[in-house]
C-alpha cells in the first residue's frame, strides 16, 4: 500500500509537505502507512475491465479509461463515490497464471491510464488498487513515467494499493452477479 509518503515532486508531497519529513532513520513522520495501521472501514467498489470489454485480460501497454468505470457502473449497478476504495481488476494476475511471469518494464503493463485521474479526483474516491503496479507501462508521458503514483499521490492525497489479488473477488461477483 502506498501513502502520499511514498511519491514526491519537487521535494513536496501532498498537501506541500517538504520530502525531508520522510527519512531513512524516522520513516515517514507524515502520510505514514501506520495511519492505517487500525484497517481501512468503507466501501469498496470493484471494476472487472475486461469482462465489461469482453475479454480475459487487458493487453499490456492498454489502459483502463474513465468510460470503462463509466460503463462498469452503468451495466453493474453501482456509483463509485466519494471516499471509495476503487479496485480496478485488469486480469493480469490470470494472465501470469495461464502464460508465466514477465518482466513489465521490458514488455509493458497495464493499469488505470493517466485519463482516469480527473474521474477519480472528481468522485473523491480514498484509493485506488490494481492487480498491477497501478500505472501504464509505458505510460505515454515522458515527464510521467508514473502518472497515477506521481499525480495521485502527490496533487490528489490519492492512496494506492499495488498488485491486489482481485481473481477471487471478481469471481465471486460473477457468482453473485453483481
Amino acid at each position: 500500500m502506498d501513502t502520499p509518503a511514498h511519491f514526491f515532486w519537487e521535494g513536496k508531497m501532498y498537501n506541500d509537505r517538504p520530502a525531508h519529513l520522510i527519512s531513512t532513520n524516522l520513516g515517514a513522520t507524515a502520510e505514514s502507512v501506520e495511519l492505517a495501521k487500525d484497517g481501512i472501514v468503507t466501501k469498496a467498489v470493484l471494476v472487472d475491465a475486461p469482462m465489461i470489454r469482453g475479454v480475459d485480460w487487458l493487453e499490456r501497454g492498454e489502459g483502463v479509461m474513465s468510460d470503462d468505470i463509466l460503463a462498469a457502473e452503468e451495466q453493474c449497478g453501482f456509483r463509485v463515490d466519494e471516499g471509495d476504495v476503487l479496485l480496478v481488476r485488469t486480469g493480469q494476475l490470470h494472465r501470469r497464471n495461464v502464460e508465466g511471469q514477465v518482466n513489465f518494464q521490458q514488455v509493458g503493463g497495464t493499469a488505470c491510464q493517466a485519463a482516469c485521474l480527473p474521474l477519480f479526483y472528481e468522485r473523491g474516491i480514498a484509493m485506488i488498487g490494481t492487480d498491477t503496479t497501478n500505472d501504464v507501462i509505458p505510460s505515454g508521458y515522458p515527464s510521467l513515467t508514473n502518472p497515477i503514483h506521481q499525480v495521485g499521490l502527490v496533487a490528489m492525497g490519492l492512496w494506492i494499493l499495488d498488485r491486489a489479488n482481485l481473481e477471487d473477488p471478481s469471481q465471486k461477483c460473477r457468482e453473485l452477479n453483481r
